[in-house]
């Protein structure tokens, strides 16, 4: 990551004063660039008035009337976080269904909490859960049952299974796979958790206020039980929100109530707290992103999905310009760059990209912002057509087109397996001394390492230990170290300076000494063997 030391607008600027147009804008966090004047403002004048921790200020009931006007739903509760929304909604869930199982989807992501860190297994055709990173334990993932996003047969398994799931967990798009986009399927998913009595819960984290002003729900067509939002109603500051029918947020405080008559909190809640889950500072800037958007209309989601799928479609014309195996998709105002896995070197794109200027993460989609303007836009289309070059010219991606060109850079990607079954492979068998073969693909890798010095090349080393039992026969095996050689020449190879080639010398001898430690006094053989 870089250090900045400001930002404004679409732009960044890191510690060493290199200015870049900022693509990744706080990972979706940001629709209207950096410091955008009302959040400052807003924030500025809450500041002024106090951020106090314990009481509640009004902001929070202004706050939390604008979410129902947009998201449609009836109660709202804030967190400090998107991941703590998504845990706030399955617990609600969990209480008011009585059921203990979540369904999700692979490819998804709903935050940081064990339980949605989850990969799916296939183990003796079964399908399994299993935690994505050490730290997890099994049993956080235990109850987690994980589904193919937008293939029918999970509503199957859903309709099958409804009786033990008490909420299904959705990202309407996937942040890794914008070009899903299951209107139908998940028009069905709606249908089934109904009949099921699961919750279902749409994560718009991410396309919240983004998408349209009713978000994901209004672009599907489609009313879940349960919400969660997160970044984009920050404007900049942490947030998350977490919405839905009183029939499940109520359980977070037991109803309505009012002083004065006999009314009483009915219904049996669960826990759920936080000591700045209701930040002034906060709330000031969503109340203020909130009313910003209000005042716009659709028509802000509109223009800059409009802008962003412009900008996709030349940033696909530079790619085919170079036939270069990178794949693009653009949801709303996002826009997800990928490759091929056995493209090994495609990933340097985007560390040419940031060094000319585009900041922009591996793996991470380009975010889209009303500060963008079309001068950073067609920066960024000029900067790809110059790293593709770059990288074509230094072998790192095929040519355009015309017979394969030599080069002495680093190796390109490897051929496809089809390719590889059709082209003859030269071995080091027979020949004279002088004879110069290319390197296999992992050979170019230990050369690689070789050369970047140090201990980075003993990654490669492998240690074999042989014990043997009873009188030892010192000739008889060196005769077997000398077969081993003459029937494997390679082991007698050397790289060239180049790293392009090997050479088998065949004059080199293999000496294979013996070490006596059985006469050292005490442990000293022992100690040397060590």
């Amino acid at each position: 990551q870089i250090v900045t030391n400001r930002s404004d607008g679409s732009r960044v600027w890191d510690v060493d004063g290199n200015e870049y147009v900022d693509f990744v804008m706080g990972f979706g966090a940001s629709l209207f660039g950096h410091r955008p004047p009302f959040v400052v403002k807003a924030v500025h004048e809450q500041l002024d008035r106090g951020f106090e921790i314990g009481p509640i200020q009004p902001v929070v009931g202004e706050v939390a009337a604008l979410v129902k006007e947009f998201s449609g739903m009836q109660r709202v509760g804030f967190t400090n976080t998107g991941s703590e929304a998504v845990l706030a909604a399955t617990r609600v869930a969990r209480t008011v269904t009585g059921r203990d199982k979540i369904a999700v989807f692979a490819g998804a992501y709903h935050g940081i909490f064990d339980e949605v860190l989850f990969r799916p297994l296939t183990i003796n055709g079964e399908t399994r859960t299993a935690p994505i990173a050490p730290g997890i334990p099994d049993s956080a993932v235990g109850q987690v049952i994980v589904l193919d996003y937008g293939n029918p047969q999970s509503l199957d398994i859903i309709r099958a299974r409804g009786s033990e799931i008490a909420a299904v967990l959705v990202e309407p798009v996937q942040s890794r796979r914008l070009d899903l986009q299951p209107r139908e399927f998940l028009q069905n998913l709606r249908r089934v958790t109904k009949e099921t009595g699961s919750a279902l819960i749409f994560d718009e984290v991410v396309t919240g206020f983004r998408v349209e002003p009713g978000g994901a729900q209004a672009h599907f067509g489609v009313r879940a039980d349960l919400a969660t939002y997160g970044k984009v109603v920050g404007g900049g500051l942490p947030i998350g929100v977490v919405t839905g029918i009183s029939k499940f947020m109520d359980a977070l405080d037991g109803g309505n109530w009012q002083y004065g008559d006999s009314s009483f909190p009915e219904v049996g809640v669960t826990f759920f707290a936080g000591t700045f889950v209701r930040h002034p500072l906060a709330l000031a800037a969503a109340k203020a992103v909130l009313l910003h958007l209000k005042q716009e209309g659709p028509k802000l989601q509109q223009n800059l999905t409009a802008r962003t799928a412009q900008l996709a479609d030349e940033m696909r014309a530079v790619i085919e310009e170079f036939h270069a195996p990178y794949h693009l998709t653009q949801f709303s105002s996002l826009i997800q760059l990928g490759y091929p896995s056995d493209q090994k070197f495609a990933g340097l794109l985007f560390y040419l990209l940031r060094e000319r200027g585009i900041h922009i993460y591996e793996n991470r989609a380009f975010v889209m912002t009303t500060a963008h303007s079309e001068e950073d836009l067609a920066h960024l289309i000029r900067v790809l057509r110059e790293s593709l070059s770059e990288m074509q010219t230094g072998g790192f991606l095929p040519p355009s087109g015309g017979a394969p060109q030599k080069s002495h850079a680093p190796p390109g990607p490897p051929a496809s397996k089809s390719q590889r079954e059709k082209e003859p492979v030269t071995v080091a068998h027979g020949g004279s001394a002088s004879d110069a073969v290319p390197l296999t693909e992992a050979q170019k890798e230990i050369w690689l390492a070789a050369q970047m010095g140090g201990d980075a090349a003993l990654g490669y080393n492998e240690s074999l230990k042989l014990g043997f039992r009873g009188p030892f026969d010192v000739e008889m095996f060196r005769r077997a170290v000398r077969q081993i050689v003459e029937r494997h020449p390679i082991l007698l190879a050397n790289f060239s300076a180049d790293g392009l080639s090997q050479r088998i010398n065949k004059n080199l001898s293999i000496d294979a000494p013996l070490v006596e430690l059985s006469d050292k006094a005490g442990n000293a053989g022992e100690k040397e063997l060590a």
